[in-house]
């Protein structure tokens, strides 16, 4: 598959983006003008309220991107079949059935094969995004029910690729995306997910604004810190494997596009500079969360072989995440910022967003489902 970079504009009508997160439910309805309108529920409110939402703001026949929930999908990170991409999938499917909880003739698969330069062009390998069918179906019956003309079902690892693409940013970046209990870092580069992974705290724990005292990181700093280098060919394949289901009529499985997640590194001890954060954050979890920012640029400078990555973007909805941006800045080369992302929409491309929408930030998701239709 192909991604289209930049983004050219192909039609006049409206359509929507609509997020199936559990945790974030949200959609935002798009035009060749600019977002027309947004809207994102909290998990008490729900996919109920959302449904709700889109019979009072919707035209009955819109077409509509499902991006869906984390917990639809398997992700899964294997060595790629020296067979032509046309034959992949099929190939791929001799590879994957026993890591799946569903027969393989009751899942949707997508496979893509990772940048040549990935892995220093060691290996081949691909990601495959795996979907039961019934999955797909409830999401499409779901959609049918409110009037909706579903033209693509995506992730939110690409979602969220297709802003960074309207941003016109194609150099290394990491998105450190942050909910109440866990996180996930995603690491792109020339319109291509190279790394995805869990991280095992949210705003909660990290006690974000909270009063604490100081504290302080000890020893050596990251340049000099004893790096474990992680051998990929002695992983097990079921170690990229995230557990995953719910949730379709009929949808063509090629309709899904896919990245990857990584999972269960090779643990190591990191040691740090003298350090006192600036910000009131939970200083026991920022180590905890530096270090895995870290292992994370780390795996893909000195296993991916990509270079250094220079900027994060920390996100986490509409949660100020200012004092964590303060805290994290000095363990991090890397630039760290939480972005506006109507701002930066706004300079690049002169997306338009309506003034009674006052953070798009937390429909970040949903709008790159809409990004998706226009370069489909």
């Amino acid at each position: 598959m192909k991604f289209r970079w930049p983004f050219s504009k192909k039609r006049n009508e409206r359509w929507v983006g609509i997020n199936l997160s559990s945790l974030t439910p949200s959609a935002v309805i798009y035009s060749n003008e600019g977002i027309v309108d947004a809207v994102t529920y909290d998990q008490e409110q729900g996919i109920d309220a959302l449904a709700l939402w889109l019979k009072q703001h919707v035209t009955h026949g819109i077409s509509a991107v499902l991006v869906l929930d984390d917990d639809d999908y398997d992700l899964l990170l294997v060595e790629a079949p020296n067979v032509p991409d046309e034959e992949l999938n099929a190939a791929i499917e001799f590879r994957i059935g026993d890591l799946l909880a569903q027969p393989i003739e009751e899942t949707a698969i997508q496979t893509l094969r990772l940048p040549r330069e990935a892995y220093r062009g060691r290996m081949s390998m691909a990601h495959v995004i795996a979907c039961p069918d019934e999955t797909i179906k409830k999401r499409v019956r779901w959609a049918n029910k409110l009037h909706l003309a579903v033209e693509i079902i995506t992730v939110p690892e690409l979602s969220l690729l297709n802003v960074l693409a309207a941003s016109s940013i194609d150099q290394g970046i990491a998105l450190l995306e942050l909910g109440p209990n866990h996180g996930c870092i995603r690491l792109y580069q020339n319109g291509a997910l190279f790394l995805t992974r869990q991280v095992e705290m949210g705003i909660d724990v990290l006690d974000i604004n909270s009063a604490i005292e100081e504290t302080s990181f000890e020893n050596a700093s990251f340049e000099d810190g004893d790096h474990s280098d992680i051998n990929l060919e002695e992983m097990n394949l079921s170690d990229f494997t995230s557990e995953n289901s719910d949730s379709g009529d009929d949808f063509e499985s090629s309709e899904l596009q896919l990245e990857v997640a990584e999972d269960d590194w090779t643990s190591y001890k990191e040691s740090y500079v003298g350090f006192s954060p600036k910000a009131q954050v939970n200083g026991q979890q920022l180590e905890n969360l530096v270090l895995e920012v870290q292992r994370s640029l780390d795996y893909y400078e000195s296993q991916l072989g990509m270079g250094q990555i220079t900027q994060l973007w920390l996100m986490g909805g509409d949660t100020d995440l200012k004092d964590l941006v303060d805290a994290m800045q000095p363990l991090l080369t890397a630039h760290i910022e939480q972005p506006d992302i109507a701002d930066k929409l706004a300079k690049k491309v002169g997306m338009e967003v309506p003034n009674d929408i006052i953070d798009i930030n937390k429909s970040v998701t949903a709008l790159g489902g809409a990004l998706a239709y226009v370069t489909r």
